[in-house]
C-alpha cells in the first residue's frame, strides 16, 4: 500500500462514521408519498449501510482484499472474506449458479482539488460529459437530499445511469442506484452508489445489481487529490445480454481502474485549458491562446459525445443491418437525420470489430494512408490530445479533420471529423455550438478473450473498433437504396485492408 493511501486508511480508521449505522439530518424531508415516512426511512437505511460497508471496504486491504490474479492492476474482493464480514440475504432472484460478481479496487492521484471534484460527482447530468467513454445516460431521477451547502455532507439522490464498455464484446449496464455524500473529515469525503430495488410503488427490475461501491476523495495538497475507488456488482448471467468472459472477469469492462483513468482523462482536460500561460518549452504548433484552447475543448466533447454516442446506440440493435464481407461483419444504419448539431439530410453508419495480433501500445493515429500535416494542436496532459490535421487525397483536395485521441492502459479513442476552414475559424471565434459535426473513428482495447491460463501464457493483441459515418445526401426527401449500403461497405473494408497494410499484416 502506498504512503497517501496508507495515510488515508488510518484516517478512515479513525473516523466515527466506520460503524452500522450512519447519521443523516433530516433524511429525505421533501420525499412525498402516502408512505413517504416509512419509504424515507427505507432509503435512509439502505443509504447508512451502504456507506457504512464502503469506508471499510476502503479502510482494509489484506486479507479482505486481494491482489488480481489477471495481470491487472488493483485489487479483488476475496469472496469468502467478504460473506462473513458483510452476510447479505437479499440477493438478485436467480439461482446461485446464474449469478456473478465483479469487485476491483483502484487507487489514484489526480489534478484536482477533492471539493471541486465532490461537486462534480454530485451533478449526475455532467456524467456524460466526464465519463463520456463509460456513460450514455445520465440522469437525477430523484434528488432527496441536497446535502450541507458548505460541504454537501448528506447529499441523497436516485440516479439512472446506463454504462457502456470500450470493447462491443460486452454488453451495456443500466442501473437505479442511491448516491450518497458524507464528509468523513476535513478534507476527505465519501461517495457512495448502491443499487435499490424499489422507489415510490415503481419497481426497478435489472440483471445487474451494484451491491455498496463508490470512492473516497482525499485533498492531499492545494492541487492535488488522492481517489480510492470501488466497484462491486452481481450480474444475473441468466437475464443479462452475453458479454465476453475475458472482459468482465479481469474487471477491465466496467471496473475501478478503468473508471479513474477516466477520471485522469477529465481532470488533465480541466487543468490545460485553466492555464493563462503555457510553458515556454511548449511546441510551436501548440495552441497557447486560452480561449482558443476552451473553445476547442468545448468542440471537442460535443464531437466525442456525438461519436460515443451513435456507437452505443447502433452497437445495442436499433435499425441496424448486419452484412458480412471479408469474413468480417459490418452493422450499417442508414438514417433521415433532423438533429441539432449534424448534418440534415441521410447519414450512413457503419461499425466492425476485428481481433488484431498487435498489443494496444503499438497503436499510433491512423490516417488511411493519405499524407498528414498537423500543423496545430493542444496538449492535455500526457497522451490526451487535440489535433487539427490536413490531409491530402486525389478525390477532395485539402481536407482539415478536427482529431481527438487519448491513450491509456485500459483502452484508447482516435475520434475526428472533417470540417472546413470557415467552420475551423468559427470554432476559435466561439461559434462552435453552430457548426455541424459528423464524427467517425476507431477504439482500440487490449484482447482478453480466452482463459486465465492462456492469458498469462501468451501476449495479448488488441480488439479494434471502427464506426464511420458518411453524409450520403442533404436531401431527406431522397430514398435510402441498397447502393448507399455498399457504398459505406466499400468504405469500411477499405479503410480496414489500410490499418492492417500499415500494421504489416498478411490475409488469412
Amino acid at each position: 500500500m502506498s504512503q497517501p493511501e496508507s495515510s488515508l486508511a488510518s484516517t478512515l480508521a479513525e473516523t466515527s462514521l466506520v460503524k452500522q449505522e450512519c447519521d443523516i439530518s433530516d433524511p429525505v424531508h421533501d420525499f412525498a408519498s402516502s408512505d413517504s415516512e416509512m419509504e424515507a426511512k427505507r432509503i435512509a437505511k439502505v443509504a447508512n449501510l451502504a456507506m457504512a460497508e464502503l469506508l471499510k471496504l476502503m479502510r482494509i486491504n489484506e486479507p479482505l482484499w486481494a491482489k488480481s490474479s489477471y495481470g491487472v492492476p488493483g485489487y479483488v474482493l476475496v469472496r469468502e472474506r467478504y460473506a462473513s464480514m458483510f452476510p447479505r440475504v437479499d440477493s438478485l432472484n436467480s439461482p446461485p449458479h446464474t449469478t456473478r460478481e465483479e469487485s476491483s479496487k483502484y487507487c489514484r492521484v489526480v489534478r484536482i482539488r477533492a471539493r471541486k471534484l465532490v461537486e462534480m460527482l454530485l451533478d449526475s447530468e455532467e456524467w456524460v460529459n466526464h465519463f463520456p467513454t463509460i456513460v450514455s445516460k445520465s440522469e437525477t431521477v430523484k434528488v432527496l437530499d441536497v446535502g450541507s451547502l458548505e460541504n454537501r455532507n448528506g447529499a441523497l439522490q436516485v440516479v439512472c445511469e446506463k454504462m457502456q464498455a470500450i470493447s462491443p464484446l460486452v454488453s451495456s449496464r443500466e442501473l437505479f442506484f442511491l448516491r450518497y455524500c458524507q464528509q468523513v473529515t476535513d478534507g476527505t469525503w465519501a461517495i457512495a452508489h448502491v443499487s435499490i430495488d424499489s422507489i415510490e410503488g415503481r419497481v426497478l427490475d435489472s440483471p445487474v445489481r451494484r451491491l455498496p461501491s463508490g470512492c473516497v476523495i482525499y485533498q492531499m495538497n492545494e492541487e492535488f487529490s488522492m481517489v480510492i475507488w470501488a466497484e462491486h456488482v452481481e450480474v444475473n448471467e441468466r437475464i443479462a445480454t452475453c458479454s465476453r468472459g475475458g472482459f468482465t472477469r479481469d474487471n477491465v469492462a466496467y471496473g475501478a481502474e478503468r473508471w479513474l483513468w477516466a477520471l485522469n482523462r477529465m481532470c488533465e482536460r480541466f487543468v490545460w485549458t485553466s492555464i493563462n500561460n503555457m510553458p515556454p518549452q511548449a511546441s510551436p504548433e501548440e495552441v497557447k491562446g486560452f480561449n482558443a484552447r476552451m473553445r476547442a475543448m468545448r468542440f471537442s466533447n460535443r464531437m466525442v459525445q456525438g461519436f460515443f454516442g451513435v456507437l452505443y446506440k447502433l452497437r445495442d440493435g436499433g435499425l441496424a443491418q448486419s452484412l458480412e464481407e471479408n469474413n468480417t461483419e459490418i452493422k450499417i444504419s442508414l438514417r433521415k437525420n433532423t438533429t441539432p448539431g449534424m448534418p440534415e439530410g441521410i447519414i450512413a453508419t457503419a461499425i466492425t470489430c476485428i481481433r488484431l495480433p498487435v498489443p494496444q501500445q503499438n497503436w499510433d493515429v491512423l490516417s488511411g494512408g493519405f499524407a498528414v500535416n498537423e500543423f496545430s494542436h493542444f496538449t492535455m496532459g500526457g497522451r490526451n490530445c487535440i489535433s487539427i490535421l490536413k490531409t491530402y487525397n486525389r478525390i477532395e483536395g485539402d481536407v482539415l479533420m478536427f482529431q481527438d485521441s487519448y491513450i491509456d492502459p485500459m483502452g484508447s479513442y482516435m475520434v475526428y471529423a472533417p470540417i472546413s476552414e470557415k467552420n475551423m475559424s468559427m470554432i476559435m471565434n466561439g461559434g462552435d455550438s453552430m457548426v455541424s459535426i459528423l464524427p467517425s473513428g476507431f477504439l482500440i482495447s487490449e484482447d482478453h478473450s480466452g482463459t486465465v491460463a492462456e492469458s498469462s501464457n501468451r501476449p495479448r493483441g488488441s480488439v479494434l473498433t471502427m464506426a464511420y459515418q458518411l453524409l450520403i445526401c442533404s436531401n431527406n426527401n431522397t430514398s435510402i437504396q441498397d447502393q448507399n449500403r455498399k457504398t459505406v461497405v466499400r468504405i469500411v473494408v477499405s479503410a480496414l485492408q489500410n490499418i492492417k497494410t500499415s500494421l504489416k499484416m498478411s490475409e488469412d
